[in-house]
């Protein structure tokens, strides 16, 4: 997979969650419902797609921390529920 064909699956990934959860947030949370868990697959597959893309540009988050000292070493952006 070349670099502009993951980074647009991941855009049309970030799309579909996005559209997920305001529609959870304005239908859902804001009426007091918490469960996040219909978005959960769409979430999914939007960090799947991510880390995929990160590996392929070999993009390692601890060099990110290096850069970001304020990140915490126990942070892990895609770490799954």
């Amino acid at each position: 997979m070349n670099d502009s064909n993951s980074m647009d699956e991941c855009k049309s990934f970030k799309k579909q969650y996005d559209t997920c959860f305001n529609a959870w947030f304005r239908d859902k949370f804001l009426k007091g419902s918490n469960d996040d868990s219909v978005c959960s697959e769409l979430l999914k597959n939007y960090t799947g797609c991510v880390k995929n893309a990160m590996k392929e540009k070999d993009i390692v988050i601890g060099e990110f921390r290096r850069y970001h000292p304020k990140v915490s070493p126990n942070y892990e952006p895609f770490k799954n529920k």
